[in-house]
């Protein structure tokens, strides 16, 4: 399955997912500099796995290798999380009550 390897600080992760997404986030936000490997999974039809392979911050001068590649194992992850799917009439009932509570403190409803 096409991934991403990315070496980082000496270590090697990958990862790939059938049904999903995988991402490799780069962050600058003031003087925080951080890399994130991390990925969204869909295959289950009850819930969704929000994965993390690497986390770490970085430094002027660090130097990170990503590669696109077929991966045939992903790396351990640091962390899964497991989130419920919601159906689509739960979410659009959180928008609709999400959009009038913003319009409310508007004034506008």
């Amino acid at each position: 399955m096409t991934g991403f390897e990315v070496i980082n600080k000496g270590e090697t992760f990958q990862a790939a997912l059938e049904k999903g997404v995988v991402t490799v986030i780069l962050t600058k936000h003031k003087d925080l500099l951080e890399l994130d490997f991390a990925g969204l999974n869909t295959e289950n039809e009850n819930y969704n796995e929000n994965i993390d392979w690497h986390r770490s911050s970085l430094r002027i001068g660090d130097e990170i290798i990503i590669r696109v590649k077929d991966i045939f194992e992903n790396s351990e992850p640091v962390n899964v999380r497991r989130q419920e799917k919601k159906s689509k009439d739960e979410v659009d009932l959180e928008n609709y009550k999400r959009l009038k509570r913003r319009l409310e403190e508007k004034g506008l409803i």
